[in-house]
């Protein structure tokens, strides 16, 4: 098969799939961004977060903080403010962390070439920890 036809399966099998985020559904600040790339024949997104805060209730293992199997006593997509933070602080049961995760987009790519002209745009556009990368399987993400 042709990268450009297995490319074509990969994103019609993507965007066929149900969204598994514990939201359910694409960020409402990301969503025009991703319906653009993905209404593009060369790129289609996996993931994406619009940026976040959270305030998890459990102790970390070391300098990392674990997202899955914890309480998550907050979490806005949105700036919030003191009183938040201190009505969710009220269900913990043990140490608090409070995280903020800035804007996620991984997009798969259909070549190379399109990979680089969209990380360009990323660059210019303030994204400067994007990055491509290229798995065994011929598969181009750019994450930004």
């Amino acid at each position: 098969m042709d990268r450009s036809a297995e490319f074509g399966r990969w994103k019609a099998q993507s965007l066929s799939k149900a969204d598994l985020s514990r939201k359910g559904s694409v960020d409402e600040d990301a969503v025009e961004v991703v319906e653009l790339l993905n209404s593009r024949e060369e790129f289609f997104t996996t993931s994406s977060c619009a940026g976040r805060i959270l305030l998890l209730d459990g102790s970390t293992n070391g300098p990392r903080v674990q997202k899955q199997h914890c309480c998550w006593l907050l979490v806005t997509h949105k700036p919030c403010v003191k009183d938040d933070v201190m009505a969710a602080l009220k269900g913990a049961t043990s140490d608090a962390v409070l995280k903020f995760e800035p804007f996620i987009l991984h997009v798969q790519c259909r070549t190379l070439q399109d990979a680089q002209t969209l990380h360009s745009v990323a660059i210019d556009s303030g994204f400067r920890n994007s990055g491509i990368t290229v798995g065994k399987r011929g598969k181009i993400m750019l994450v930004l």
